[in-house]
């Protein structure tokens, strides 16, 4: 049995943490795994057979520190065992990479999960992270994108032509999701009225402004509609502050965290998702598999292929029209096996 390094950063909300999850779901029986995680606080449950290593969290100083120099002095304190494949799954921080690069190895992944460049311009703080991290990324064999555009997007700043490149997206584990949506809801929605849902962290990525907005628009066209808003994250205050100022209240609620958000599909008629990029969209299959109606900008199609983006979204909710048939649940096997395959080719190459 193949043995397997995965490094993230922790396992609390989020969608690489979701992400891996997913993945150990479905892979923890073909392969021997130890999961190296630097915070011991999880939102999230992991298979009994993955031998999860807690690490103790390296100083925050070393992300403004060139990586050629952390490389040096940074020590991690990984197991002696000879790994067939050691992954940094995280891609963000300086430890996961090194963890990744320090344990004994026969060849060393590492995951992108976003479209570096659009992030690079929206957001100071990664600017900042990236110009002392980015040298990390020369020390790895393979590396895998969560979707096209994160790909090319990695690509157009790195051109490492001897390394293999390959699109890995994220695995959607509908067995998870089939048994949740049968869990009950206490929310009430008005099964008259068009009821949509986003889920996401709320961040400056996730475009909850955006939406919040268009919703306000949409207001004047017709008002048979609600928005739940499904995640948390620094900007929540912000955004209902927001909301309150758009005389949103009777149309918006945030719902926060939601230990199961498929319960709360389950009710809805529309996922909508105004992200200003993404790595891949993960929420988006997930609500495609509960059997929601699905509309997002079409910027966000090169980060999740199955779905057409919409030029006008505000036209869309105008002429949507509420379905009376019951939601087909998908499991998305012919995805979910392709995927599968890929990963499998990259641990047994």
């Amino acid at each position: 049995m193949k043995k397997i390094a995965i490094f993230v950063n922790d396992l609390k909300v989020g969608g690489i943490q979701k992400s891996i999850v997913n993945l150990l779901n479905i892979i923890n029986s073909k392969y021997e795994i130890d999961l190296y995680v630097f915070d011991n606080d999880s939102f999230y449950q992991i298979p009994k057979n993955i031998n999860v290593i807690y690490l103790k969290r390296p100083s925050s100083l070393y992300k403004f520190i060139p990586f050629k120099i952390v490389k040096k002095i940074m020590k991690i304190d990984v197991k002696d065992t000879n790994y067939d494949i050691a992954i940094d799954f995280d891609s963000y921080q300086m430890y996961t990479a090194m963890g990744a690069l320090t344990c004994n190895a026969k060849k060393r992944v590492i995951w992108i999960h976003n479209d570096i460049q659009i992030k690079l311009k929206e957001e100071l703080k990664y600017r900042i992270l990236h110009y002392f991290f980015k040298k990390k990324y020369r020390y790895f064999d393979i590396y895998c994108s969560v979707s096209d555009g994160a790909l090319k997007s990695f690509q157009n700043l790195n051109n490492f032509k001897d390394k293999k490149c390959v699109v890995i997206p994220n695995i959607i584990d509908t067995k998870e999701i089939e048994e949740k949506i049968k869990e009950k809801s206490h929310l009430k929605v008005n099964n008259k009225i068009i009821n949509i849902v986003t889920v996401g962290r709320l961040c400056h990525q996730k475009g909850i402004d955006i939406m919040l907005n268009n919703i306000k628009i949409l207001l004047e066209q017709r008002n048979d509609f609600h928005l739940y808003i499904i995640g948390d994250g620094p900007d929540r205050k912000k955004l209902e502050g927001l909301s309150n100022k758009l005389n949103l209240g009777q149309y918006v609620t945030f719902l926060g965290n939601q230990k199961n958000p498929y319960k709360y599909l389950k009710k809805m008629d529309v996922f909508y998702l105004s992200s200003r990029y993404e790595g891949q969209g993960m929420v988006i299959l997930e609500a495609l598999s509960v059997g929601l109606d699905i509309v997002i900008p079409e910027h966000l199609e090169k980060y999740c292929p199955p779905v057409k983006g919409t030029d006008d979204i505000i036209k869309y909710f105008i002429n949507y029209k509420k379905k009376t048939d019951p939601k087909k649940f998908n499991d998305l096997q012919e995805y979910n096996n392709q995927i599968l395959e890929k990963i499998d080719n990259i641990i047994n190459e």
